[in-house]
């Protein structure tokens, strides 16, 4: 049941927009209908819009109706994904294990290359993979794609470029399956100027990664802060940062963090965004002054603390708001190549304490990563060290890591 009475405004607003996707506007207007809702009734009218809507299930319908069901199931979906959230996690649980689609989207980022976020995506693909779960790993550094190389695929019959150029219709004809597993879209930086997508094809391409049909989907992102790359980092469940102890790495994992939040919020009433608002003026134009620091002058925003505050001073119907955008923001930190485990509390440790002083942002520590031989060897000759040993440290070590994740692998 939702404590309607306990809920600020815009946040009401937005269960009431979800509801009216769901159900009917009639029904999201009645608060005693909000009042009385319950999981149950959530998930069985998303199974029948999604029945109605899914393109998949209408492919003989002209390619115009097929893009209208394509933005009405991704908009039932995402109403479906804010309702649950109200509800306790050991429920929702229970409606997965009972059938629900709870796909969950998982983006592993960092301002820096090399630091081994490919090996640590194709071998997590591969660990869910083992576990009975349907997961589809995405190579979305368009400007260096060698995921597949991780998962002993030395080449593709058909990669994302395809799909961005319209060689093929949908993102997962695109699909290809791997030996380990997990199905995979690759890339191919070969291509001149593949990783300058425009925003319009940027879009596109998130509202297609949304449609795939599987448990989990793992996007493994380039190592910068492009505009495309925190984006879809920012559309991911669950956004995993990769750092190793050089000093270089963690400085750039907070950077990336950094980047990530003033881009969120800088982007709170554009069309990815699920707030489900209208453009508040005001309120922009303040959020501006932080993340454009040019356009800010002598009344600019200095950091996040400062935000709060002016909100909290000058436009305190937005202080809710702003807190649950900070909320929402839970980006995961793993430490990667730890030679020397003494070396990985000092470094979480600065990363943390920087992010909640200066971002008001609470980043979780879910584990680190041995540099070791098996590492070496699966490089070396493109067997992933998971599959080569599944009862090995590193093996054992990303399996601690999924579970610090909440995703469901087997022995944890």
């Amino acid at each position: 049941m939702f404590p309607i009475h306990h809920l600020e405004d815009d946040e009401l607003q937005r269960i009431r927009i979800a509801c009216a996707f769901l159900f009917s506007p009639d029904q999201a207007r009645d608060d005693l209908f909000l009042k009385n809702l319950k999981l149950e009734h959530v998930t069985k009218a998303f199974r029948e819009k999604a029945k109605r809507y899914h393109p998949d299930l209408h492919r003989h319908e002209p390619r115009e109706m097929l893009e209208k069901r394509k933005e009405r199931f991704i908009k039932i979906r995402d109403s479906y994904d804010i309702l649950k959230h109200y509800f306790p996690e050991e429920e929702v649980r229970a409606t997965a294990d009972e059938g629900a689609v709870l796909r969950r989207v998982i983006a592993v980022g960092g301002a820096k290359g090399g630091i081994g976020k490919s090996i640590f995506a194709a071998n997590l693909g591969i660990l869910l993979s083992a576990a009975g779960h349907r997961t589809v790993l995405v190579d979305l550094d368009l400007g260096g794609a060698n995921l597949h190389l991780y998962l002993g695929t030395t080449s593709l019959g058909s990669c994302i470029n395809d799909f961005l150029t319209r060689r093929i219709p949908r993102l997962e004809d695109a699909m290809t399956s791997t030996r380990y597993g997990p199905q995979l879209i690759g890339g191919d930086s070969s291509q001149f100027g593949a990783a300058n997508i425009s925003f319009a094809t940027k879009m596109k391409l998130l509202r297609s990664l949304k449609q795939i049909e599987a448990d989990y989907i793992i996007l493994d992102l380039g190592g910068d802060t492009s505009y495309n790359i925190i984006d879809f980092f920012l559309a991911a469940d669950v956004g995993v940062v990769m750092a190793t102890c050089d000093p270089a790495a963690y400085l750039e994992a907070y950077n990336f963090i950094k980047v990530a939040l003033y881009r969120k919020l800088s982007r709170l009433f554009g069309e990815e965004s699920d707030i489900g608002m209208d453009k508040d003026v005001e309120l922009a134009n303040l959020i501006a002054k932080l993340t454009k620091p040019e356009e800010g002058g002598s009344d600019g925003v200095a950091n996040i603390v400062e935000l709060r505050n002016r909100i909290r001073t000058e436009q305190p119907r937005n202080l809710f708001l702003i807190n649950q955008v900070l909320r929402s923001f839970s980006p995961k930190l793993v430490i990667n190549m730890v030679e020397d485990q003494s070396n990985t509390d000092a470094v979480v440790w600065r990363i943390q304490e920087v992010a909640e002083k200066m971002l008001c942002t609470k980043v979780d520590f879910v584990g680190s990563l041995p540099f070791d031989g098996e590492i070496k060897r699966s490089a070396r000759d493109l067997v992933p060290a998971v599959a080569r040993a599944p009862h090995g440290y590193y093996s054992l070590s990303l399996s601690r890591i999924a579970a610090s994740l909440g995703l469901k692998v087997r022995g944890i």
